[in-house]
């Protein structure tokens, strides 16, 4: 009994251990979400004004441009970062699930 209770502990732990690593991972990701999309309100932002201040003065246009432009890169970069994250990160919980499927087959006689 003793050794089904330590096995048990075990897989609690590295479920709590696989746990906080999905945390972190969502909090990276929300964080990056909520960079992006400042940057790509700044550059709609720089968008409008880039409209508004359009006057014979080319180089507060030009100046603008490049701030919108660079807002814009700045924020598809980052949601193309998160995509490209989300794509190479495993399943939740991928290796609790293997030492759990082992050890019911374990216990149950199957190997």
């Amino acid at each position: 009994m003793g050794g089904v209770f330590s096995l048990l502990l075990t897989r609690l732990e590295l479920f709590l251990l696989e746990a906080e690593e999905q945390k972190d991972s969502l909090l990276l990701t929300l964080l990056l979400g909520g960079l992006a999309l400042i940057l790509l309100l700044l550059a709609l932002l720089c968008g409008l004004l880039l409209i508004l201040v359009l006057t014979p003065e080319s180089s507060r246009a030009v100046v603008l441009g490049g701030l919108t432009l660079l807002s814009l890169a700045g924020g598809l970069g980052l949601l193309w970062h998160i995509r490209q994250r989300a794509q190479r990160s495993a399943a939740p919980f991928t290796d609790t699930l293997t030492e759990v499927r082992k050890d019911w087959d374990s216990l149950s006689g199957r190997r």
